[in-house]
């Protein structure tokens, strides 16, 4: 076939053009013949550009003249709504609304006033001429050079409503350069975060499908997809032609009206044929595609289709797989992660405006039912209920007839007169509204003055939930005032005297407080004052060791502090001064060498009785008496029984090695403690050791305590008290006599001299003497150990035991080189200082009302706070708001909170009245204010300022009527709809999380069955969803939280979903399969799946061939889990693929055997990589050892199919000219057969690698 002559043309190129250019002659000339075009084509580009001198230079950057009119028009328009908001006439949402929306608009007539000033004054401009040919920039970047850079959004997503007028041309001032930097930041950080998430989601989609090689010519399928234009609403996305081409037809297409046969089955769709077919105006075709290619692990040519690389029939082993990762990874950077969002309502995609291109005269159409409403803006409009049309009628025989959808708004009335640009009516796009899904949100209203709260037509209403908190609701729309007024915030405690309608003059006192001791005694002030005020402590109680003498150590840069006595003994302090202990806690402890042994041993008490003490403390003493201590030394080894040296009951002098490398300090009889082989402890007992004939010789019972002058056994009688104990020992029996020492314990232990004075309460130290031990407690150990301590304990009798008292030093007042010891307990009061912001809420005035040493009773007043009204502050008081029976506020209305007005004619408004700036007061004057009218007469009215908000119905009331609220308190917080932004999951990650299989957040609910809906709300604020099938079945759905989107009555087909929101594949997946059985589930996930990834590519311009994404979509879709295994070989809870169940399940019809049941499973590409048939392509992606042993427990072997395996251990991979069929050819394969054997195994024939080959390394080695 000759190529066509080209044909001459003659227009501007711009991108596309260029690339239909080189399309066609790719198409009808080959490779080389259009490399050379293309070469040409840059030549001459670059020979004009250099001799054009196309670059960017600031002269290039025209502003469009149109920029100061329309941002005149904006700023006027953004005045009238504040005007209408600070009337009380529109809500803060509206009014933000409203500017969000204004500035929006804006900018969109500034970008196309760019457009026109580039076009119609200088279309060689170097800057428009890249932006409009597709070259370099995009509109919106050319924008922001010569028009605004316009709203940005802060960290939150949310608009700022303070736009950046300027442009990158006349430069941005500091604050539209700090608010324009937070997107700016945003675009890098995620550009960095892109590459890397792209990156892996590349290596994963290539691990998953790597061998998906085309293996065979035709699978023979009769099944396929079908095909038709993508449209959204009433725009056409992809149009049918462009979907089929380079596809092969599953069926014949036929003409929709003549019924001709188009082309057979297996065609390929190329250029003509596609022509032919939209022609024809075909609605949909079916197709074969690679979903669902019966090849064995691999997919044939026709359900391939073309190569997109040559445009024509993929060839056999071309690896597709990987072309298909590729394809779909790549462009995986370009894609946002996270959107800015359009934050606030609704953005400009839900309704579209309709100007008048004329003026005219507005006439409805009969059917045209409108009922009133309140747009985003506040504005009055009404809402198309019923279609209808509305034509307007301009001058001349000029006239207009448009189409009211429902749910569109109008903002004019039949029969109203307007003017040429005068916006008319929003028109509602269909097919738009039903994916956009709202949210509730909240927005905080702040009150701009001080001053009382009055409700004006608003009727709270209160909700209890739940846990039985109350929320007030404004139940319909009305106004919130707040008149002005000085408000004063008393601080707690603060006794008032006035009451309403009293007048006070500046300086005059509002209210005082009052600082009241409540223990009462002598009052000590500290020397300094600290930031917050001056200390005064009144000592309650004090103890004084009038006789001791307080020494200070200081080692290892630590204090230590001693305590001498006059009678000698010393004390080391356990607490350190100027800190605080309790009643019972140990202040100081004796020091003393009386009661400390020289080893471990046993303790046995004689006449002494002792009581538990408090805390971990031991026992403490309560008679005297006498304890007797048995020494002995105890090692405590464990380690093993080989070590030890000795034997049991060996005797050893001192010094011996007991056990490796442990020595002995005492002599005497050896004590082995062992359990398992292990050695525990060695016990050395010291003391005489006799021999024994018999038992019977030994006249005091073992282990007792043998006085002086008994006999032990005949012959030995002992003359000091001796603790007796028969041992073995490798000689025979003995009895060892052991040493007792003996220590005296007095009955109360000597405590120092202490003078005290107290107040009710009072406090000394007395002396406690402790013990460690209990009678008959051993302890082990080898150094010496301390029987008894003497302590000195707090004491605080009476009511006062709670308190704390402090430990201080003091210099003695004879000898002021010596130290004392003494312990208060205090009471700390704070002085305030009176500070300088203090006077915003109207001066203080603190005074000390007592000396220091004086006495004063409990309850006695220290010092007094007067709060003072602040400079030219005086006035009326018009509320005090109380808490419980104690002021909190107290609001003067003062001369600075009133306007005069001079009046004539008429009043209208009287006394009390709320009325808005620009009401009439008369009937002549205007108020110039708003506020509440105090006075209108005699030529003059009097206006209390105040403010109006306006609430919406169903806002929540942070405030109360009459109450008194100091600038910037939250009034209220208003609850409105607006389009769900925040966790729409879009770009890379959502990518991700459909090709993992994840469960989406707030995920839609799928009906399981088909039926009618109805929709009830339940008391606790769920909604309660009932479909009810065509048999009277019942499937109820309970739903909290989201929105629905079917309404009462709707019918429903399974796996519609009820509420918004994305859907979970598992979800399809699993109600397809169960209704209409597993092909059919699978069928409708993979379209779910490649559908909404299409989806997320073409939202950001990326065009990918739906074939790539059908072939990863495959790969997760190939497996199927087993339930009941039947007669064949396969495991319940085995992954198998899909066709080789299909295959055993044949096999078992023919034979007769129980066929293996299997329920469908998504998997995600990471899961499907690790479940693939080669143990070497997933243990070389991820968990390596885990795959490893598996597989080696299973006894797996690798079958090399994939490309990755046969890289890894180094062979030819088997695609291109290293596929498998054309190896010895000739021999085996006839017409490029291939054969399957029933397991799905190849025997192309050859053997893989031959076997042979593999021997032959090994001798080689």
């Amino acid at each position: 076939m000759t190529p066509p002559i080209p044909k001459f043309i003659n227009r501007r190129f711009d991108k596309k053009g260029l690339g239909k250019l080189i399309s066609w002659a790719f198409t009808n000339y080959g490779t080389a013949r259009t490399a050379d075009l293309a070469d040409n084509l840059k030549n001459l580009g670059f020979k004009f550009a250099t001799r054009g001198a196309v670059s960017i230079s600031v002269e290039d950057l025209q502003v469009p003249e149109s920029k100061v009119e329309i941002l005149d028009q904006a700023e006027q328009e953004i005045q009238r709504a504040e005007a209408r908001y600070t009337r009380g006439e529109i809500t803060e949402v509206e009014r933000f609304q409203k500017v969000i929306d204004t500035w929006a608009n804006a900018t969109d007539e500034l970008t196309e006033g760019v457009k026109k000033n580039f076009q119609d004054n200088n279309p060689l401009n170097s800057v428009g001429m890249m932006a409009f040919s597709g070259a370099r920039g995009n509109l919106s970047q050319v924008r922001q050079l010569v028009g605004m850079r316009g709203l940005m959004a802060d960290p939150q997503g949310q608009i700022i409503d303070l736009p950046i007028k300027a442009n990158f041309r006349e430069g941005l001032n500091v604050t539209e350069y700090i608010i324009s930097s937070y997107g700016a930041r945003k675009g890098l950080v995620d550009t960095a975060l892109r590459t890397a998430d792209s990156g892996y989601l590349t290596r994963r989609l290539v691990d998953v499908s790597q061998d998906v090689i085309v293996r065979e010519d035709d699978c023979g399928t009769q099944r396929g997809i079908f095909l038709g234009s993508l449209r959204d609403g009433d725009k056409m996305i992809v149009a049918l032609g462009d979907r089929l081409t380079g596809r092969v037809a599953a069926r014949d297409v036929v003409h929709p009206v003549t019924r001709e046969l188009i082309c057979p089955r297996n065609s390929l769709f190329d250029g003509d044929l596609v022509a032919k077919i939209t022609a024809a105006q075909v609605e949909e075709v079916m197709v074969r595609s690679p979903l669902t290619c019966e090849a064995n692990r691999s997919v044939c040519r026709l359900c391939y289709g073309w190569s997109l690389a040559h445009s024509h029939l993929v060839d056999i082993g071309e690896a597709v797989g990987i072309i298909a990762a590729q394809s779909i990874g790549e462009p995986g950077t370009q894609l946002t992660m996270r959107t800015f969002h359009t934050g606030g309502v609704f953005t400009g995609e839900v309704a579209k405006p309709l100007k008048a291109a004329f003026p005219a005269t507005i006439k409805f159409s009969s059917t045209l039912r409108a009922r009133p409403m309140r747009t985003r803006h506040g504005d009055e409009a009404f809402q198309v209920d019923q279609m209808g049309t509305i034509t307007l009628d301009g001058p001349g025989s000029k006239k207009e007839t448009i189409t009211l959808t429902q749910g569109s708004l109008l903002m004019v009335e039949d029969g109203q007169k307007i003017e040429k640009g005068t916006m008319f009516a929003e028109l509602a796009l269909v097919g738009k509204t039903s994916r956009k899904s709202t949210e509730k949100a909240q927005k905080e209203v702040f009150s701009d003055l001080a001053g009382e709260v009055k409700f004006d037509n608003l009727v709270p209403e209160v909700k209890t939930d739940r846990q039985g908190n109350e929320t007030q609701y404004a139940s319909r729309l009305g106004l919130l005032w707040v008149l002005s007024g000085a408000v004063y915030n008393l601080p707690p405690g603060a006794e008032t005297t006035l009451d309403r309608n009293d007048k006070i003059e500046e300086g005059g006192v509002l209210a005082e407080t009052r600082l009241i001791t409540e223990h009462g005694g002598v009052v000590r002030l500290k020397d300094q004052d600290t930031k917050a005020g001056r200390e005064v402590e009144i000592i309650t109680a004090s103890v004084l060791l009038d006789k001791a003498i307080v020494h200070e150590e200081k080692s290892q840069g630590r204090e230590t502090y001693h305590l001498e006595t006059d009678n000698g003994q010393s004390f080391s302090l356990k607490v350190s001064p100027g800190t605080k202990v309790t009643n019972g806690q140990v202040v100081a402890e004796r020091v003393d060498d009386r009661y400390i042994t020289k080893s471990g041993g046993i303790i046995k008490y004689a006449g002494v009785e002792v009581a538990k003490a408090k805390g971990k403390q031991g026992f403490e003493v309560l008679k005297g008496g006498t304890l007797l201590w048995i020494p002995e030394e105890t090692h405590e080894v464990n380690k093993d029984i080989s070590l030890l040296e000795v034997e049991d009951g060996q005797y050893v002098e001192a010094g011996t090695q007991v056990v490796k490398d442990i020595y002995c300090l005492t002599t005497g009889v050896v004590s082995v403690t062992q359990r398992n082989d292990i050695l525990r402890e060695v016990v050395i007992k010291s003391g005489e050791l006799h021999m024994l004939d018999s038992l019977s010789d030994l006249k005091v019972p073992h282990e007792s305590l043998a006085h002086p002058g008994t006999e032990v056994i005949p012959g030995l009688i002992v003359e000091e008290l001796k603790y007796i104990e028969q041992v073995e020992t490798p000689e025979g029996l003995a009895v060892l006599l052991r040493s007792v020492e003996e220590f005296t314990v007095p009955d109360e232990p000597d405590a120092p001299s202490q003078e005290a004075s107290h107040q009710g309460a009072s406090i000394r130290l007395k002396g406690v003497q402790r013990i460690p031990y209990r009678h008959d407690d051993r302890v082990k150990s080898i150094d010496g150990v301390e029987l008894m301590k003497t302590q000195l304990v707090l004491e605080i009798t009476d009511q006062a035991a709670q308190l704390a008292a402090d430990i201080e030093l003091v210099t003695d007042e004879k000898n002021p080189d010596l130290t004392r010891l003494q312990l208060v307990i205090l009471e700390t009061l704070l002085i305030r200082r009176d500070l300088e912001e203090d006077l915003l809420h109207g001066a203080t005035l603190t005074e000390p009302l007592v000396h220091a040493g004086d006495q004063i009773a409990p309850g006695a007043v220290v010092a007094r706070t007067e709060i003072l009204v602040k400079k030219g502050g005086g006035g009326i008081v018009r509320g005090i708001s109380k808490v419980g029976s104690t002021a909190r506020r107290i609001l003067l209305v003062t001369d600075a909170d009133k306007v005069a007005i001079k009046t004539t004619g008429e009043p209208v408004a009287k006394a009390g009245d709320l009325v808005r700036a620009g009401d009439p007061l008369t009937t002549e004057t205007l108020a110039t204010e708003s506020g509440q009218v105090l006075v209108v007469e005699g030529g003059r009215a009097v206006i209390r300022i105040g403010r109006p908000y306006l609430v919406s119905g169903g806002a929540i009331l942070m405030v109360e009527d009459t109450d008194l609220i100091q600038r910037g308190d939250n009034l209220a917080l208003l609850v409105f709809e607006r389009a769900k932004t925040g966790d729409i999951i879009q770009g890379l990650p959502r990518v991700e999380e459909l090709l993992e299989g994840r469960k989406p957040k707030e995920m839609c609910m799928l009906v399981e069955r088909p039926g009618e809906v109805s929709v009830t709300l339940m008391p606790d604020e769920t909604y309660q969803v009932t479909v009810k099938e065509d048999d009277g079945n019942v499937t109820n759905y309970s739903i909290m939280g989201q929105s629905i989107i079917v309404s009462d009555g709707q019918q429903v087909q399974a796996g519609e979903p009820i509420t918004d929101g994305p859907s979970n594949p598992h979800d399809i997946l699993r109600v397809f399969s169960e209704r209409e059985g597993l092909q059919k589930g699978i069928q409708q996930v993979q379209r779910y799946l490649v559908n909404e990834v299409q989806q997320v590519y073409r939202s950001q311009g990326v065009e990918i061939h739906d074939k790539h994404i059908e072939i990863i979509v495959r790969q997760m879709t190939s497996k199927v889990r087993v339930e009941d295994g039947g007669d064949t070989t396969f495991l319940p809870g085995e992954l198998v693929e899909l066709r080789q169940i299909e295959q055993v399940n044949e096999a078992m019809e023919v034979t007769g055997g129980a066929p293996a049941r299997c329920t469908p499973v998504l998997l995600g590409i990471t899961k499907a990589s690790l479940n693939t048939d080669s143990f070497i392509s997933a243990a070389s992606f991820q968990e390596t050892t885990r795959v490893l042993t598996e597989a080696a427990i299973e006894g797996k072997s690798d079958w090399l199919r994939g490309l990755k395996e046969n890289v890894i251990i180094g062979r030819l991979i088997p695609a291109g000219t290293g596929f498998n069929a054309y190896e010895e050819a000739e021999e085996v394969i006839e017409d490029d057969e291939l054969i399957d054997d029933s397991l799905g195994l190849r025997t192309v024939g050859v053997v893989y690698a031959g076997d042979d080959e593999l021997v032959d390394d090994e001798d080689e080695d």
